[in-house]
């Protein structure tokens, strides 16, 4: 707790109005929650940094409490449990450990754990409500979806036939989801916690509130054995013609699966490795902006930016052509 010095209820009382204000936008702008979900723990962060555990576990559980209160009626357990988990298990977990003096990028790291733990929570317990398996619950997704689309395929002018190839194709792709879950909710925690790390650290400044800044992304790099292991991905996914039937389909998915998050992992070193060249030529937020740009349509038509962050593994780019240049850039 504070020690008597510090405003505790005017802060858990802003921190409670925005957790509350959040978790409605989660249930009722489900179009914003790439953005709110993240956001929401950042408040009962705040609490539980400056003014301590039991603080932060008060502002979370009155604040999931109202949110359920105001959205199991009318939309059901989903975003009301959602809510719940994200204040509790991000926003005092998160809090906890920038009041212990974590690292950024541990933090990061941590933060990407927190919120993979969530979401798994969250499905399964929303799973288990509900009474399905995963693999019924995305085709009842699928199906809600199902009539809309066809209606869409009609009005384009596409033939009964093709419409119903295009919806046998979708409703392969929504069986094979719940396989590719671990890859997908990784995914989905690392966004989650970039973000929440980006909008905490401008929180925290401006509430003059300490925030670990040790960490910038130009210096992102992959551990080195995570290139092996997208190799390991790749050879899983070539051997599937050649493995027997019994294995095939396992090893196509732990290859995919595989595949998929180190490939964005090594995105995103592409990025920073673009990120430490930009600085180093010391080039405008409009050149960088267009840069950026142009490294996400490279990624979209042929993975170049992944592809030169796999190779930064072994040719360490940065060492090798930018250390002369950055001497003299102010870090």
């Amino acid at each position: 707790m504070s020690d008597g010095t510090e405003p505790v209820l005017p802060d858990s009382g802003k921190a409670l109005a925005a957790s509350t204000g959040l978790g409605i936008m989660i249930a009722f702008m489900p179009l914003l929650a790439v953005v709110a979900v993240p956001a929401l723990p950042v408040p009962v962060a705040y609490i539980t940094s400056r003014h301590g555990f039991l603080s932060g576990f008060l502002v979370s559980m009155l604040a999931g409490a109202i949110c359920m209160g105001l959205t199991v009626p009318l939309l059901g357990v989903y975003a009301g449990l959602l809510i719940f988990v994200v204040l509790v298990f991000a926003g005092i977990g998160g809090g906890f450990a920038i009041k212990s003096g974590m690292p950024q990028f541990r933090l990061f790291m941590l933060m990407v754990g927190i919120f993979f733990v969530t979401l798994f929570i969250w499905l399964g317990a929303l799973l288990l409500v509900t009474g399905n398996d995963p693999v019924s619950a995305a085709n009842a997704m699928f199906d809600t979806a199902l009539e809309p689309s066809r209606e869409i395929y009609q009005q384009i002018g596409l033939s009964e036939q093709d419409i119903d190839s295009n919806i046998s194709d979708a409703r392969d792709f929504a069986s094979s989801l719940p396989y590719m879950a671990p890859s997908l909710v990784l995914l989905v925690s690392f966004l989650f916690s970039g973000v929440n790390l980006a909008l905490a650290r401008r929180s925290f400044e401006r509430l003059h509130q300490p925030f670990p800044v040790d960490f910038l992304f130009r210096d992102f790099r992959v551990h080195w054995t995570f290139a092996y292991v997208f190799i390991f991905g790749l050879l899983c996914q070539l051997m599937v013609p050649y493995a027997p039937d019994t294995y095939s389909y396992a090893l196509e998915l732990t290859g995919a699966n595989v595949y998929l998050v180190t490939s964005v992992l090594f995105f995103i070193q592409g990025l920073a490795v673009a990120s430490f060249f930009l600085r180093a030529y010391k080039l405008t937020r409009g050149k960088r902006l267009a840069v950026y740009a142009g490294l996400f349509l490279l990624e979209l038509a042929l993975s170049l930016t992944m592809w030169m962050g796999l190779f930064d593994t072994w040719l360490d780019y940065r060492h090798r052509f930018g250390k002369n240049k950055m001497q003299g850039t102010q870090l």
